[in-house]
Parts: C-alpha cells; sequence; structure tokens
C-alpha cells in the first residue's frame, strides 16, 4: 500500500471513531435529561445547569449532526425544568433556547413543542400578546398534531382573559365538535360554561400565577389590541388572504403580449412581504403562474379562518383613454352598469351552480359584512390614489364571484389599465408596483386602526406563508 493510501485510512478512521464518540457522549446526554424529567433521578438546579451546558457544547462541537435539532430542544425542555424547579428568571432563557431551533433547524420535529413552549413562557411573564402569536402558528402550521388542539385551548383561555369572550366561544365550540382527546374536550366544555356563566368569568388562569392582595379597585383586563402586539412580531393577530387574480389557461385582461396574471401575481407577492415584515400572517391563493378557479380561491380564504381578503387584479377596456384606480366591495342590493361588465368579466369560470350562487348571496345577507368591506375598500383607494397620483375611478360595489364567497371583509382592487399605454408602462414597472403594495398595506393598516378591537375583523386561528396545493 502506497503511504499516502495508508494515510487516507487513517484519516478516516479517525473520523469514524470521532463521530462514535460524538454519539456516546449524546447518548449519554439523553439517558441522563431522561432520567431527570421522568423522575428516576432527582435533579437540582446545579444539575440542570451542568446538563444544559454539556447539551450546549455538544451542538458547538457537531452542530450539523442529525441529533442537533434534539440537543436543542433538550435544553429549552431543561429551562422549563428550571422553572419547576423553582428558578423564575429562566423563561427568558428557555424562550432564547426554543427560538434558536426556530431558526435553525426549520426542519425539525420539534417545532410544534417549540411554539407551545415559548407561548407558555410568554404567559408565565404576563406576556399574552406573544403568547397568542405562537399559539396561533401552532393550531394552523401544526394543525394536525397532539399539541394543537392543547394549543387552541390556551388561546380560547387568553381571549377569554383579555376580554374577546366571541372569539373564545368559538374556539371552544370548535374542540368540542371537532378535537379527539377527551381530557382537552372536557376542559374546553368547561371552559364554554364558565364563559357563559358572569360569576366564573375569572376562573380560566394559565399557569401559576404570584399571589396577591385583592386591588381595592379592580382594573380591567388588558386588551389584546393591535398596539400590544407590535412589540416584536407585528400586529399578529390576523391573518390576511391575497388573492392573485387570474392564472394559468385564464390570462386575464390587457392587450397582445401584455397580460394581467403575471403583474397581479407580482403585485401580490409585494404586498405579502410587506405584511409579512409587519408581522401580520399572510396566505396567498396561488404564488405560480397556475389556474385556481374562483370557487376554490374563496374555499381557501374560509378554511383557512381568514380575517381579510384581498383579490388583486389589472383592469381592460376597449377604449385606450380609460385610466386609474378602481376598488370594490361586494353589495348585493345594485350594481351599476360598468361594474357589471367588470364583474361578468372577472366572474368567468367561477364553478358555483345557480343555486350555489343564490345561496351563497342570502348568506352574505345574513353575515352582514358590506359595511367593513366597503370601509376598507375605502381606506385602500385612498391610499392609493394619493400614492400613485393615478386617476381616482372611486369606490364601486358589484357581484364578484370572489367576494360573495367569502364571509370576511373583502374588497377586489384594480390597479390600472393595461390597454391604457401610459398605465401599461407603469404596471410593468417594479418600482411602480412596489408603490402600489405599499399603498395597499396603508390603507389595510388605516382600516385596522379605524376598526376598533380584533373580533371586529372575526380572527381565530392563523398560519405563516401558504398556499393552495401546498
Amino acid at each position: 500500500m502506497k503511504p499516502c493510501s495508508i494515510w487516507i485510512v487513517i484519516l478516516l478512521l479517525a473520523v469514524l471513531f470521532s463521530g462514535c464518540a460524538t454519539m456516546s457522549s449524546y447518548n449519554e446526554l439523553v439517558d441522563r435529561h431522561y432520567d431527570y424529567t421522568s423522575g428516576e433521578k432527582s435533579a437540582t438546579l446545579d444539575d440542570w445547569y451542568a446538563l444544559i451546558s454539556e447539551l450546549e457544547t455538544f451542538i458547538r462541537t457537531d452542530a450539523e449532526s442529525a441529533t442537533a435539532d434534539a440537543a436543542q430542544y433538550a435544553i429549552g425542555s431543561a429551562w422549563i425544568w428550571c422553572i419547576q424547579a423553582g428558578d423564575s428568571e429562566t423563561p427568558k432563557h428557555a424562550i432564547a433556547a426554543f427560538r434558536r431551533l426556530i431558526y435553525t433547524y426549520p426542519n425539525s420535529e420539534y417545532l410544534p413543542q417549540a411554539h407551545y413552549w415559548i407561548a407558555h413562557c410568554y404567559k408565565l411573564t404576563g406576556d399574552s400578546a406573544r403568547a397568542v402569536h405562537h399559539y396561533q402558528i401552532l393550531t394552523e402550521k401544526f394543525a394536525d398534531t397532539d399539541l394543537a388542539a392543547k394549543a387552541q385551548l390556551e388561546l380560547g383561555r387568553t381571549y377569554a382573559e383579555h376580554g374577546y369572550e366571541m372569539r373564545a366561544e368559538n374556539l371552544y365550540v370548535d374542540i368540542v365538535e371537532s378535537a379527539t382527546d377527551e381530557q382537552i374536550v372536557t376542559s374546553a366544555s368547561e371552559a364554554l360554561n364558565d364563559l357563559k356563566s358572569p360569576k366564573n368569568q375569572t376562573k380560566n388562569v394559565i399557569g401559576p400565577q404570584p399571589q396577591v392582595k385583592p386591588k381595592p379597585t379592580p382594573t380591567a383586563p388588558e386588551k389584546l389590541t393591535p398596539g400590544s402586539l407590535t412589540h416584536e412580531f407585528g400586529l399578529t393577530a390576523k391573518t390576511i388572504v391575497i388573492d392573485a387574480g387570474h392564472g394559468g389557461k385564464d390570462p386575464g385582461g390587457g392587450r397582445g403580449n401584455l397580460i394581467e396574471k403575471p403583474i397581479a401575481l407580482s403585485i401580490s407577492k409585494k404586498i405579502g412581504a410587506i405584511l409579512t415584515a409587519k408581522g401580520y400572517t399572510v396566505l396567498l391563493t396561488r404564488d405560480t403562474d397556475r389556474f385556481i378557479p374562483l370557487k376554490e380561491r374563496t374555499a381557501f380564504a374560509n378554511r383557512h379562518k381568514a380575517d381579510l381578503f384581498l383579490s388583486i387584479h389589472v383592469n381592460a377596456s376597449e377604449k385606450s383613454s380609460a385610466n386609474g384606480i378602481e376598488t370594490y366591495y361586494l353589495d348585493v342590493t345594485s350594481t351599476d352598469k360598468n361594474a357589471e361588465l367588470i364583474a361578468a368579466r372577472e366572474n368567468a369560470n367561477s364553478g358555483y351552480s345557480i343555486q350555489e350562487l343564490e345561496s351563497l348571496l342570502k348568506g352574505l345577507i345574513v353575515e352582514s359584512k358590506s359595511r367593513d368591506s366597503r370601509r376598507l375598500a375605502e381606506h385602500v383607494q385612498r391610499e392609493l390614489v394619493s400614492a400613485t397620483g393615478a386617476a381616482d375611478r372611486g369606490v364601486k360595489h358589484a357581484r364578484f364571484v370572489v367576494l360573495i364567497g367569502t364571509t370576511v371583509p373583502a374588497i377586489l382592487i384594480e390597479t390600472g389599465f393595461l390597454t391604457n399605454p401610459t398605465e401599461a408602462q407603469k404596471l410593468t414597472s417594479d418600482t411602480y408596483q412596489q408603490k402600489v403594495a405599499s399603498a395597499i398595506v396603508q390603507g389595510v393598516e388605516k382600516f385596522l386602526g379605524n376598526a376598533g378591537q380584533i373580533s371586529q375583523v372575526n380572527s381565530t386561528q392563523h398560519k405563516y406563508m401558504a398556499t393552495i396545493g401546498r
């Protein structure tokens, strides 16, 4: 054997033995963690601190190990046990450990547990707004896990504590009707009964609470208002669905090679990026060039319990002189002739039968969402015209299927005319699209700021960026 081959063999053996040694060390740490958590061995705070330190050393030694995420989760878990062992200063360490797991190992199987325990720690520190954020992620993004129903129960309790009785009641009812864990169903039923009994409305308290003397003048619980949610994540208590018009076999309006569907998608993505950066939960009905029936777009919004629905379009006209921006909301009572023509174009291939449409219209009247939708449309239209300098074609109402099918405030925005040479040039510009997207976000925030309590937008559960079929 050549000298170089011998050194290669020696190097490979060294790597192999090194890996075995690392795994052996990790297994020892896992065994110790199990002994402590199962109660087979009693652990003092110093024992927990020592275990945490060794787990951190293990990760630093081999951060790319297949077990590194499990080790990171064990660190967070150990900090939780430190809290139970009497160290009231450690919730922040647990939060940091679990957040490191989320951001460093985004594909880890321990993400649901991480979000749950982060929420638990925030509750212990009195920061209910941030707790809500993580409970919502768990109930939506990890809805198929065992922890989802438990998080939903805690979310309901948190809403009840802060005066959002209707939202809490909706969550409790959903648990009772769909959860499979009998203990959680029983707890939800009891919480629902407590909620409906005025004398018991102070019973729903999560986690250990300090013993304090009653105050002479009790104060109302702090509301989970948008302002209280902007500490770190922005307004995370709202889910907004953005619907990029047309797609796939449906090009939308336009003239020649200049068609609507890619521009609507580009603007939609820009809106989503801005809203996400502000802390909102954003869902896109499509993020690629594919056809999605109108019926499925609205079903998607309803399935994910969206708070607001924004459908983004680009206008077209037989007259090249037609220009400007217009925003539509749904009103079933009347509509003008031009709005009827636009609605007919946008409603093509809706997927609804006549009977289904009639049922939706009746349901809409019961839902009575027109007023909120109109106010949202007015805010968005005002901001768009102000930001772009485009002609103000006004806020209008028409029977768009994509608006009929939703149960929350919903608007359809025609961002300009591709059939107008001047506006077409602007609409294909990335800079102008960004300006349009920013203005729409401004309008949404103005609407939410004027809408009062979060409950007016009827939110219950939330999730991060998603698309149909993903």
